[in-house]
């Protein structure tokens, strides 16, 4: 990630959120790895949340070199009049309580705060629309991360917000149905070929991507999967799926001195809920990360979110 962008993200930002409306305990990893969040219990947190998740659209809609040319003419100097611009002119119309943008958001935003070592390939917004701005499905956001040892990994993310119940459910789902090799070649062979806005460190892997989706065009789409899943393998690139969990949970927070006790309650339930399973999803090196915040008043993030 940029230093300049993520100055930006901070300036606007992440000051405001990280540690202190918003925190994250330590992650426990068993099968897979979990991380708790929770955010500030004081009255009407939610409201202030939603505004800077508001205000964050702007940045998650726009590529990173995009944001910085944005905040250098003082287009950024009002984030309520940009997230309008990146609401009509970047993201599709959606409405309704499981309006994808919300938890969308909310991962990009979180993933930002708190793994800077990112290089943003796509949301929702940034290469998947059309000219009649209708969105092509696919996760819900992709980064290229360096780890702690400078090998890249690619996130393929996906995000749920809503109930509990609903959440689950629909986390099943999507690792079930989308985290195989087909489905994330398609993905990245389509984001490789737009890779006019991702930064330099990630073309040079990108445009190697790219090279095999031209060179097996005429294969079959299982053939063209294999053939990335054995690039994949021969460069030991590792694919992380990270989960985010953004479900009502008003009991979380009914007594403040308890809110740490109540969030390893959660962790233990979903430890239960997940960790025996997922383990044979792709045979190359993945792993699944589980992402989670309960959250008081729901409603109140998504109003604060689209208030006009």
């Amino acid at each position: 990630m940029l230093k300049q962008y993520l100055d930006i993200f901070n300036e606007l930002i992440g000051r405001h959120l990280k540690e202190s409306l918003i925190f994250k305990y330590d992650s426990f990893t068993g099968s897979h790895e979990y991380t708790p969040f929770f955010h500030f219990h004081d009255y009407q947190t939610e409201k202030r949340i939603g505004e800077f998740m508001r205000k964050y659209i702007f940045l998650y809609a726009y590529s990173e070199n995009e944001v910085i040319q944005a905040y250098n003419k003082g287009r950024l100097a009002n984030l309520e009049f940009a997230a309008k611009h990146a609401l009509r002119e970047r993201l599709p119309n959606r409405s309704g309580s499981r309006n994808g943008l919300y938890s969308e958001l909310l991962l990009d935003l979180l993933l930002v705060m708190y793994r800077g070592n990112i290089n943003k390939l796509a949301t929702r917004a940034i290469y998947r629309q059309r000219t009649d701005n209708q969105e092509i499905k696919g996760f819900d956001g992709m980064h290229i991360v360096t780890n702690d040892n400078n090998n890249h990994e690619l996130w393929f993310g996906q995000a749920k917000m809503g109930s509990l119940g609903y959440c689950l459910s629909d986390i099943e789902k999507d690792l079930i149905n989308k985290t195989n090799i087909i489905y994330a070649s398609e993905q990245l062979y389509f984001i490789a070929d737009k890779e006019y806005s991702t930064l330099e460190n990630s073309l040079a892997l990108l445009d190697r991507i790219n090279d095999i989706s031209w060179s097996s065009e005429n294969s079959s789409l299982s053939e063209r999967a294999q053939q990335l899943k054995s690039f994949f393998i021969r460069e030991k690139l590792k694919i992380v799926f990270p989960c985010l969990l953004a479900y009502s949970s008003p009991g979380t927070y009914e007594i403040p001195s308890n809110i740490t006790n109540e969030i390893k309650n959660e962790t233990h339930r979903l430890i239960q809920r997940f960790d025996s399973k997922f383990s044979s999803l792709i045979d190359i090196d993945y792993s699944i990360y589980i992402w989670f915040i309960p959250i008081r008043d729901l409603e109140l993030i998504r109003k604060s979110v689209v208030a006009e």
